[in-house]
């Protein structure tokens, strides 16, 4: 099966600045790492973010970080939540968890510690209102005298900056874990697992513009063969893929998009419309998918799958001349949609000409042709 690979989830989580970043894990970033620390640090001098009960509990989530090894950090991670199964650092410990199964292609696995992971940090979360909704109803007298007793008492306000900024990468680190559940399955080749806990994150947050694009694409690229559970599926499809064109814009143009490199805003431009043109084609709404996919080239003109999709399009709408055009491209950019393309254009070519003769030299004039 011949598929457009999503780039979508990569382009998330660089955006994301989370209090335990899943991609500095991965990557071993010590110096994010470190400056998240210190924003943690912060947020727990405020009573807002997570806290040790105890040194030994601290000095037990500090070697926990430090172990790069995947193999070892998943062994101290489990021990940790063995020992320690009520503290604040659980969620990040799943985390851990999770990162090191997936370093370890163990899938099946990363995606249970994803679960874990959105599980405790909702748990966490609901700590704190729930700390919060009791802190309203203090009186300044009642804080004093807890101030009193314990001098590092804090109290949480839901308006805070510190809380909402808190509460905001809570948020963010839920929507990377059922990112990395989606991935994991992906890995396993689960598609119906992959839509399903699509359809989970969209119910967490319905408008995550990464889950719509992700969500929609495996869709497009998974059609049932049950052509009544295909139409139910592509008609789902086209609503999360043209919710997802139609918020592209102000996600660029706003403070996550404005940190991505041209070429990743023109990747991302380009798999929006790609896939929304696959679905239109599914559907046989052969104008729509031409017009879809000829937009995707405009934002990434070396994209032989793209190519290969409007060409077979372009076959069924029954334009054999552009049909071989767009062939002829995909076959010169290579890819695995090489030998697909070849094979069609040069069924078309020689009902054309009746002969192969010249094809090689077409395939390389429309290559000729394609954009910067």
């Amino acid at each position: 099966m011949i598929t457009r690979r999503s780039p979508v989830l990569w382009v998330f989580l660089l955006g994301l600045s989370l209090a335990m970043s899943l991609s500095a894990f991965a990557q071993g970033r010590r110096n994010q790492q470190q400056q998240q620390q210190q924003q943690q640090q912060a947020q727990a001098q405020q009573g807002v973010g997570p806290a040790a009960q105890t040194k030994d509990e601290s000095d037990a989530f500090t070697t926990l970080q430090k172990e790069q090894a995947p193999d070892k950090k998943i062994e101290l991670a489990e021990a940790f939540i063995a020992k320690y199964p009520n503290s604040d650092f659980i969620q990040y410990a799943q985390t851990f968890r999770l990162t090191g199964y997936s370093q370890l292609g163990k899938h099946k696995e990363a995606a249970a510690a994803a679960e874990q992971a959105i599980d405790a940090t909702v748990k966490f979360g609901e700590k704190l209102v729930a700390k919060a909704d009791a802190d309203l109803k203090l009186s300044d007298k009642d804080k004093e005298n807890l101030r009193k007793k314990d001098k590092n008492a804090a109290f949480l306000d839901k308006n805070s900056p510190q809380f909402q900024t808190f509460m905001s990468q809570a948020e963010q680190r839920i929507l990377a874990f059922y990112q990395a559940i989606i991935q994991a399955y992906q890995q396993l080749n689960d598609a119906g697992k992959m839509m399903e806990w699509g359809e989970k994150a969209l119910g967490f947050k319905p408008d995550d513009l990464n889950t719509l694009m992700m969500l929609s694409n495996v869709m497009a690229e998974r059609p049932p063969t049950n052509e009544q559970e295909k139409a139910t599926q592509m008609k789902r499809a086209e609503e999360l893929a043209n919710q997802a064109v139609t918020g592209l814009p102000a996600f660029l143009s706003g403070p996550d998009g404005a940190n991505l490199p041209p070429a990743a805003k023109g990747e991302l431009t380009s798999q929006a419309h790609y896939t929304l043109g696959l679905i239109y084609l599914h559907q046989k709404k052969f104008g729509p998918a031409e017009q879809e996919f000829l937009t995707a080239l405009k934002s990434k003109a070396n994209d032989p799958i793209t190519y290969y999709r409007l060409g077979i399009a372009y076959v069924q709408d029954m334009k054999n001349d552009l049909a071989m055009d767009a062939l002829g491209k995909s076959v010169f950019l290579k890819g695995v949609s090489e030998a697909g393309a070849r094979d069609i254009l040069k069924q078309l070519w020689v009902n054309k000409n009746k002969s192969e003769q010249g094809l090689d030299e077409y395939i390389q004039s429309a290559g000729a042709k394609i954009g910067p």
